[in-house]
């Protein structure tokens, strides 16, 4: 279960989530601005990885591409 959350550090996960979660919303009736909350959520999740609270759990820092040494 631990390794399900780790993927919630990923900015690309939770706003597929939440464009998910939006487009069933909007199925069922609700009246949502879909596109202003899509673009806050985005920004916050701007903000966090910024901040360094979003990021890549499989690595320790920055994820950089690495070139092989052969």
């Amino acid at each position: 279960m631990k390794n399900y959350f780790k993927r919630f550090k990923n900015p690309a996960t939770i706003i597929g989530l939440s464009g998910y979660i939006l487009t069933i919303l909007s199925t069922l009736g609700f009246s949502i601005d879909n596109e202003a909350i899509m673009t806050i959520i985005q920004s916050i999740c701007a903000i966090c990885v910024l901040l360094g609270l979003l990021n890549n759990p499989e690595t320790s820092g920055i994820d950089l591409p690495v070139k092989n040494k052969e």
